[in-house]
């Protein structure tokens, strides 16, 4: 868990690269982007968990994309796969 929490604090610095003085309200949805993410994994294989942010969408859709994975987790529909102590870590779609 604790390699899940650097790795997300290393996408939202690549976030605040993004950031502008110009505020515009756009409701993101978790469970659109559970829909989304879902899709992706369906599409083969694994995916690198940093693939899976958008940067432009900022903090606000960092933390939506990180709840979507936590609600996917807690349903067990991916799992998360990480080969080596600090190593990239993959997410794929549980097969059943």
């Amino acid at each position: 868990m604790r390699e899940v929490l650097l790795a997300l604090g290393e996408v939202l610095r690549r976030a605040e690269m993004y950031a502008s003085h110009q505020i515009q309200m756009e409701s993101l949805s978790t469970r659109e982007r559970m829909s989304q993410v879902l899709e992706t994994l369906t599409q083969g294989g694994f995916v690198p968990f940093v693939s899976l942010f958008k940067p432009e969408e900022g903090r606000l859709g960092v933390v939506v994309t990180f709840l979507a994975l936590m609600e996917l987790m807690k349903e067990s529909l991916i799992e998360l796969v990480q080969t080596e102590g600090f190593g990239s870590i993959h997410i794929k779609a549980k097969s059943e």
